[in-house]
């Protein structure tokens, strides 16, 4: 990626994880290390539209996941994104997403379903930011804390992360810096950016061999596979939502074949929690 649009999608991270407040331009521009008026430049030149309205559009995007997943009142969201009467806010989701709030809450399946033809963070310099990259990784075996949700339950997967980091010593490793979030969920299901069924997540670290496997741990053993490697940069509030667009959009345009085995997020030494320049990497299994 360009040093510009890396600093760029930088911006955009730090604006994400704001999400619902308003973030100012001077804000951004000084995270990307911009003056004001060239981050205005440079971001138009990037993004097509300016940062007020992209991230009046962001708003509206944390308002539809509102909707969704909670039943709080409309007036309440409403406010939270930064409008002083329901009627306001109706009328600007409305020019977004084509639907009132009450009737995007009542029929809409999936978020996926609502954010068609939206711009997100993720969607910025599509050819650098989202280009994948085949490796071969060896088999070894990872032991960890792994619980079943009956959906994606970012929460109940924050709670693993917390007792396997306290709990790391217990786990003797090779690699003492890095760790690993196993997903196994249904292709399928990815593909359809469906939320149904069973989503088994898995927060581990490599075992060495024959390493016992302590009380309330399981040990797994990830065969030889091939992977597409996708390489996120930026907090780790967005690293969610970058997984969604890899499903959603990035996989299916790159014409690689998925195949049934976990996917993995990499977390090493390039990983800082309190980091806006966090690097990860997400590990889809390929033919």
């Amino acid at each position: 990626m360009s040093e510009y649009g890396v600093r760029i999608n930088r911006a955009l991270n730090y604006a994400q994880e704001k999400l619902p407040e308003n973030v100012e331009l001077d804000d951004v521009a000084q995270i990307a290390a911009f003056s004001p008026y060239h981050f205005h430049r440079v971001f138009m030149l990037v993004v097509g539209e300016n940062f007020a309205s992209f991230i009046r559009k962001r708003r509206l995007e944390w308002a539809a996941m509102e909707l969704l997943n909670t039943k709080r009142r409309i007036l309440d969201i409403s406010l939270d994104v930064g409008y002083e009467t329901q009627e306001s806010f109706g009328r600007a989701f409305k020019l977004q997403f084509n639907t009132t709030p009450s009737k995007f809450r009542n029929k809409v399946r999936s978020p996926n379903e609502g954010f068609i033809g939206l711009k997100s963070a993720f969607e910025i310099h599509i050819g650098e930011l989202m280009k994948h990259e085949i490796v071969e990784r060896n088999g070894f075996e990872v032991i960890g804390i792994q619980k079943d949700y009956d959906s994606p339950d970012f929460s109940g997967a924050l709670s693993q992360w917390q007792e396997l980091w306290s709990r790391s010593n217990e786990v003797k490793s090779k690699e003492n810096n890095c760790y690993y979030g196993l997903t196994v969920v249904p292709t399928k299901t990815r593909q359809k950016n469906d939320c149904s069924g069973v989503f088994r997540y898995m927060a581990a670290k490599e075992a060495d061999e024959g390493e016992i496997v302590p009380a309330g741990m399981i040990k797994l053993t990830i065969p030889a596979q091939k992977y597409a490697k996708y390489t996120y940069n930026g907090p780790i509030s967005g690293f969610q939502a970058f997984i969604m667009n890899v499903w959603t959009r990035y996989l299916p345009e790159s014409g690689l074949e998925v195949i049934e085995s976990p996917e993995i997020e990499v977390y090493d030494e390039r990983f800082s929690l309190d980091s806006h320049e966090s690097e990860m990497d997400y590990l889809v299994p390929v033919k």
